[in-house]
């Protein structure tokens, strides 16, 4: 995906290189130091003789009618399973049975390394073994934790009823805290919690109080992580999407508090997310707050630090929503819950790509095809502006035994050689910026096809000829080797000029080793992409250059 042309003036392809250094520093930024999948823990296996939310009990099973303390218990919906403990009252080690996990791919220069060094047992298998069910929240996890006072530690509740509606209980202090768990009967992905805050005593609770979900978060980052799926906490406040920096700062420098109303709050990894939605006259009641906990988990909290008077109490009815972290389902939670697929700056371009690559995978049925065909639509769509870009940077090239030869006549006087190399450029017709917009306005679609592909809930196990899943690396290395084999073939096409400064140089030739290195750590998906885009790009410039191969820059005005 090389952008430079040869011949271009030095404004020109100094412009060109602050852009793919902005591009690749922006990625080794967001690998190496992003947040790392959550630990994987084992499924839940159901209690016998205990029923869950949301599903029917059989005649056989008995019905708990007696307050079960210290316990946990089977929790299910047709989309979900996980156990409901009395430990935080609510439910823990959430998954989706009928959703298969992340594969954990294992990189055929990994398997050589392994053969070299002796440590490779059995067949060689690149998508390792089976991942089992999708898991959210861990069983050290808590969907929904609440109390009094600073170390943000729930305890103990009294867990009752059955079918499709559970009551947690527990005093603290004065302050009693209770939640009613009910299954929404149309959506098997959400529930309602109905959270009370209770002061039985005579004098005021001072706080502060608060309620919000924990885990157990792993923060190995690195690079490939970033790319894999990671499992983070976040949350929305005052109009913007707010997550934690590295979670060590919670744990050195206390909690990291957002002010304004808090419209929602969760967990999630990449495709899957674990939401509770704020009701609006609830949102301005405390702040969003990312916090360590007293037992060493870390979580997202709204913290109230106004007083609760004797006998006062405050009721909450949070809408969850743990599903597919997809635009279009969230969408229709409400106002916000949209953006917790954050699709960067250029989220409008995002948007818009996103819904024609499902257009199209409507059509064709599979979206590695659908991703070639939107990536070749794309081209031409903007081969007008790009085939501007090819034909000025020829067009220079053409020109540039004239400029050296004006730079040498008038190298003492260098407004003079302005003035005449302007001069030149309008007499042949030539823009010097020809080259470079409309490289610069195709960017914003660029970046937006690469969050897209990047987060997009629909790649997710998605398979095409050999790969199983365009969300994952492909550990054959084919399709990384593949698209080096075409950036370098396009670095041939457009050499280096010998008037060029050294550095700059040598990133143009650093270039392609570096995108190939990030094709071995980016989601297929990506790489298919960027083989693609190249592809089109070299045949683009080839149409170009052959037109222009015995002409004039006058003749070919």
């Amino acid at each position: 995906m090389a952008i430079k042309k040869k011949g271009a003036p030095e404004t020109e392809q100094r412009t060109l290189i602050a852009v793919l250094l902005c591009m690749v520093l922006y990625t080794v930024y967001t690998s190496f130091f992003a947040p790392a999948p959550a630990p994987v823990a084992e499924t839940p296996v159901a209690e016998e003789g205990i029923p869950s939310i949301g599903v029917e009990p059989s005649a056989s099973d008995p019905v708990p009618s007696v307050v079960v303390e210290h316990s946990e218990r089977a929790w299910s919906t047709p989309l979900l399973a996980g156990t409901f403990t009395s430990a935080d009252g609510g439910p823990t080690d959430v998954v989706f049975p009928e959703q298969p996990g992340p594969l954990h791919i294992t990189p055929i220069w990994t398997m050589v390394l392994d053969k070299i060094k002796g440590e490779s047992e059995g067949e060689w298998k690149p998508y390792g073994e089976d991942p089992g069910p999708q898991r959210l929240l861990t069983d050290g996890g808590s969907l929904l934790m609440a109390g009094t006072g600073d170390g943000f530690t729930d305890g103990e509740y009294d867990v009752s009823g059955a079918d499709d509606a559970i009551t947690a209980t527990r005093k603290q202090g004065s302050l009693r805290i209770q939640k009613v768990y009910t299954a929404s009967p149309d959506d098997p992905a959400r529930l309602t919690a109905r959270l009370t805050f209770e002061n039985t005593g005579s004098t005021p609770i001072e706080g502060p109080l608060w309620f919000g979900t924990a885990d157990d978060f792993d923060e190995m980052g690195g690079m490939m992580s970033r790319y894999s799926s990671f499992y983070w906490p976040f949350g929305h406040a005052d109009g913007d999407l707010e997550q934690p920096g590295e979670l060590e700062d919670l744990d050195e420098d206390g909690p990291d508090r957002h002010e304004g109303p808090v419209s929602w709050y969760g967990t999630g990894d990449r495709y899957f997310v674990a939401m509770t939605m704020i009701p609006e006259d609830k949102q301005s009641w405390g702040e969003l707050t990312f916090a360590q906990t007293a037992n060493g988990r870390h979580g997202v909290f709204v913290v109230h630090d106004g007083p609760l008077a004797a006998g006062e109490s405050t009721v909450f009815e949070l809408d969850l929503y743990t599903g597919a972290r997809d635009v279009s389902i969230l969408e229709t939670l409400g106002e916000t819950q949209g953006e917790a697929v954050d699709l960067g700056f250029f989220g409008v371009f995002a948007r818009l790509l996103l819904g024609g690559l499902k257009l199209i995978e409507g059509v064709v049925g599979n979206w590695g095809w659908s991703i070639m065909l939107l990536t070749f639509f794309i081209n031409i769509a903007f081969w007008p502006l790009m085939k501007k870009s090819y034909e000025s940077g020829q067009k220079m090239k053409l020109l540039q035994p004239k400029i050296e030869a004006m730079k040498e006549r008038f190298k003492d006087d260098p407004q003079r050689q302005g003035q005449e190399q302007m001069k030149l450029f309008q007499e042949e017709g030539v823009n010097p910026l020809g080259g470079c917009l409309p490289m610069l306005l195709r960017m914003p679609v660029l970046f937006a096809l690469y969050s897209v592909l990047l987060y997009s809930v629909d790649v997710y196990h998605a398979d095409w000829f050999y790969l199983k899943d365009l969300s994952v690396a492909d550990p054959t290395a084919i399709l990384p080797l593949v698209v080096g084999v075409m950036m370098f073939g396009q670095q041939a096409m457009t050499p280096i000029p010998s008037n060029m400064d050294k550095t700059q140089a040598k990133m143009m030739r650093l270039m392609p080793f570096m995108f190939v290195a990030f094709m071995f750590v980016f989601p297929a998906g990506l790489a298919l992409y960027v083989c693609v885009n190249t592809s089109m790009s070299i045949l683009q410039m080839w149409l170009v250059k052959r037109r222009f191969s015995t002409q004039s820059p006058a003749a070919a005005k």
